[in-house]
């Protein structure tokens, strides 16, 4: 790999979508047209059953609302998907071979020309692929691409936190309905028979008082049959995109591991004679076989040493008894 690591961060994953935008504009064009409907026409008994179904609260609006922003968030990360998919086919058939025509190009000068490539192609920086080819040419470590394939994984789940939330929430808001209903008819009820003085009263009082009842009982159960309408199609479209990111991230793995890894470790060892990971081989060997050479070297000047002291040693001893000799001659 590249000798001096590049400032590269990691791009965001490129399939999210905020939801930010589809819960507002879902929220200026269902959700305030519903409210104002059942302010409007919500009591009035000419308009169609389907209608009340719909607007005939305050709570279904809601409902409505919230799978109308989950649909639109989907809706736009599908499209997020479908451009992810088109430029990694791009990238992995048309820009990579071109780039790779030239060995003899370093590693940093490839990676530019691939960006380049790119960006006259129009395909985003944020792709997938580009990214794995940003982090493996501008890093020493051959298995960063591993790494990242983790986090791949890891924030196509995280992207789905908000719709499974409202896969959650719209059944939740339905039973809310449903609880907001019955009490609203057991608190009309409990009103009119606490006004009644007379038994005689208990029959107006019932055919008056009836249907209110009977519409707030409409409501809860009208609350909860549209939140179970609307969360099953919902749960599918989402399992749907989710299995459409998860075989997607496998096909980009297929296409990196079997087609862009292999090809790069092939320019690596046709440039250097060797791969990385050899390189990192011969290095520990060399330095293994310097310091081998130095402990013999080291060894043969003691040897040397050796040899000289002990030969001084012998001149000495030579010395040494010329003159205890000649001392003794001189006595005599």
């Amino acid at each position: 790999m590249a000798s001096n690591n590049m400032n590269n961060s990691i791009n965001p994953y490129p399939v999210e979508q905020d939801f930010k935008f589809p819960f507002v504009i879902t929220a200026l064009f269902v959700l305030l047209p519903g409210l104002a409907l059942y302010w409007f026409l919500g009591d009035s008994s000419s308009v169609p059953r389907a209608f009340k179904l719909f607007f005939g609260n305050w709570i279904s609006p809601i409902i409505l609302w919230f799978f109308v922003a989950s649909f639109f968030h989907l809706w736009l990360k599908r499209s997020r998907l479908k451009k992810e998919v088109a430029q990694t086919s791009l990238v992995g058939k048309r820009v990579f071979p071109t780039s790779m025509n030239d060995f003899s190009v370093p590693e940093e000068a490839l990676y530019k020309r691939i960006k380049m490539c790119s960006n006259k192609q129009g395909i985003d920086q944020h792709n997938l692929l580009l990214t794995r080819l940003a982090l493996f040419l501008n890093h020493d470590d051959d298995d960063i691409d591993d790494m990242f394939a983790i986090k791949e994984r890891e924030q196509m789940k995280g992207s789905f936190s908000l719709p499974r939330f409202m896969v959650w929430a719209i059944p939740i808001l339905g039973f809310i309905g449903t609880v907001w209903g019955i009490s609203n008819g057991i608190a009309h009820f409990s009103d009119a028979m606490t006004s009644t003085n007379s038994v005689t009263d208990v029959s107006a009082m019932l055919k008056e008082n009836l249907p209110l009842v009977t519409n707030s009982l409409a409501t809860a159960f009208d609350t909860t049959l549209l939140a179970l309408l609307l969360s099953i199609p919902l749960m599918m479209l989402m399992l749907a995109q989710e299995k459409s990111e998860e075989a997607y991230l496998i096909d980009l793995d297929e296409t990196w591991f079997h087609e862009v890894k292999p090809t790069l470790k092939t320019k690596t060892t046709n440039q250097f004679g060797y791969s990385s990971s050899e390189k990192t081989g011969m290095i520990q060997e060399s330095v293994v076989s310097t310091s081998g050479q130095d402990t013999q070297v080291i060894a043969n000047e003691i040897k040397t040493l050796s040899t000289q002291i002990k030969a001084l040693q012998e001149t000495m001893e030579d010395l040494y008894e010329t003159v205890f000799a000649s001392k003794l001659g001189s006595k005599e």
